[in-house]
């Protein structure tokens, strides 16, 4: 198979308006722009270039570059699938050209694809394609990662069942229960935030970014300079949320242990005297070897003699 006389090279081509004469906006139905085709101004063969409109120069330009919000920037790569061959006599499918293009967003334009003026940005087109090009792989890793960050928050569930379970307000007061119970609560919601904090930092939130104009894309590409700095910040809350946690974790824990605790009452039981009266309420320690002791539900405490006991047995209630 003969091959081209164009060698392969692997370069930027300062790309001019007349070179671009004919090249076409691919826009099904006349929605968003999809592909501009056109003929390599370096070897001159049919090539085609994807544009997207979110993901997620140094030409030479007679006309009047539209503003920012009205044009789209992309670098174009040689794609023309014919066989170039470097120095070397190695074989690739393209001359290794590329070149800056700016797409007008007028569906009525003329000329709807010029030369690049504004080689400025560059740098961001740069990152566009490094994003893109690892987006899929850098979603599914980030994915991966925030299962761990689900099972912490969900780990945090079983931790704050230990402090605030039912036996362990055995004896407390209302008022401690609820500190402590408040307190737990707190420290979930709270380690839970931390978590968010950190993960975001280590590993960002997944987002759809528009870059349908060059506006666009400037204002992305400026939000990516700062992420570094945006992360610093979220790791800085996510270590503070998860010290007020803590803090909020053991005060919880403390009034568990440490807050005094009301002697536990004897069982609610019914006594039938001799004479068929019933006394019914809470048994108390007896004072004597000779009857019995009960507090009834209004406070008054009733003794049962052993001569009139009659029939004892456990009740959940008393009637009124």
């Amino acid at each position: 198979m003969a091959h081209d006389a164009v060698p392969f090279q692997y370069g930027q081509y300062l790309v001019t308006d007349e070179e671009l004469t004919g090249w076409t906006v691919d826009r099904p139905d006349g929605g968003d722009i999809v592909a501009v085709t056109g003929l390599c101004p370096n070897c001159g063969h049919t090539t085609r270039q994807d544009v997207g409109e979110s993901f997620g120069a140094f030409g030479q330009s007679g006309l009047a570059a539209p503003a920012p919000i009205e044009r789209m920037t992309r670098i174009c790569d040689c794609a023309c699938n014919k066989e170039h061959r470097d120095t070397g006599a190695q074989t690739f499918r393209s001359c290794g050209s590329w070149w800056l293009v700016t797409i007008v967003l007028d569906a009525n334009e003329a000329a709807p694809v010029r030369a690049a003026t504004d080689a400025s940005l560059l740098p961001a087109l740069r990152a566009v394609q490094e994003v893109t090009a690892t987006e899929e792989g850098s979603l599914r890793l980030s994915a991966e990662k925030w299962i761990a960050a689900v099972t912490a928050l969900v780990g945090l569930f079983g931790l704050v069942g230990v402090v605030v379970g039912k036996d362990a307000f055995t004896g407390l007061s209302a008022w401690a229960r609820g500190c402590a119970g408040g307190a737990a609560l707190l420290a979930a919601g709270f380690a839970a935030r931390a978590i968010v904090y950190a993960y975001q930092a280590a590993y960002g939130w997944p987002v759809v970014v528009n870059i349908g104009n060059d506006q666009l894309l400037t204002k992305w590409f400026e939000g990516r300079r700062t992420h570094l700095q945006n992360a610093v910040g979220q790791l800085r809350k996510g270590v503070i949320w998860a010290l007020i946690s803590l803090g909020t974790l053991v005060v919880a824990v403390g009034c568990v242990w440490f807050w005094p605790r009301s002697s536990p009452e004897g069982p609610l039981i019914e006594v039938t005297r001799t004479d068929d009266s019933k006394v019914c309420g809470t048994l108390l320690d007896s004072k004597t070897d000779r009857g019995l002791r009960i507090r009834r539900p209004n406070g008054a405490v009733a003794a049962v003699s052993t001569t009139s006991l009659g029939p004892v047995k456990n009740v959940s209630s008393c009637d009124a």
